[in-house]
């Protein structure tokens, strides 16, 4: 099987709210674990920065749809390519909002500390994307730690 990554940013259209933003994702994340996709979303204001991998077909299906999207403006594509295996392989979709983010992490990647997708090259924001996609499992393993403390 093909797989391949696809990297872009976007911009949320003025129309459509931070509410679509959670329907987005219930969404995105049932249907690509059905479609064998995974990856990670950041998400903030000034817009989205998305890396999407699996079958060829898929993901080019996929972000045909995105393009056509009246929710997405200014979609563009910043990688697209094979690759031998997945960095998001645990993600049916990574979702982190922008103020979600350490500060290391953007001091690291951002020249202006502020999460902004259309300042990021490829390499950046593949490497952005993994940190962000680690801090965040990181997180939740905790939050599970800590309930499994409680209750135990």
């Amino acid at each position: 099987m093909n797989i391949v990554r696809l990297t872009y940013a976007s911009r949320l259209s003025r129309d459509c709210g931070p509410d679509a933003l959670g329907k987005i994702m219930a969404v995105s994340r049932r249907n690509n674990k059905k479609l064998g996709v995974t990856g990670a979303l950041c998400y903030s204001p000034r817009g989205f920065l998305q890396i999407l991998e699996g079958p060829a077909d898929t993901v080019n299906e996929l972000y045909n749809r995105i393009v056509r999207d009246s929710r997405h403006s200014v979609v563009t594509l910043l990688e697209y390519g094979p690759i031998p295996y997945r960095d998001f392989e645990n993600w049916s979709m990574a979702y982190v909002r922008a103020d979600e983010i350490a500060h290391a992490l953007l001091r690291k990647f951002s020249t202006r500390h502020v999460f902004d997708p259309f300042e990021m090259g490829p390499v950046q924001a593949h490497g952005f994307l993994i940190a962000v996609a680690q801090e965040r499992s990181d997180f939740l393993a905790k939050q599970q730690n800590a309930l499994r403390q409680r209750n135990g």
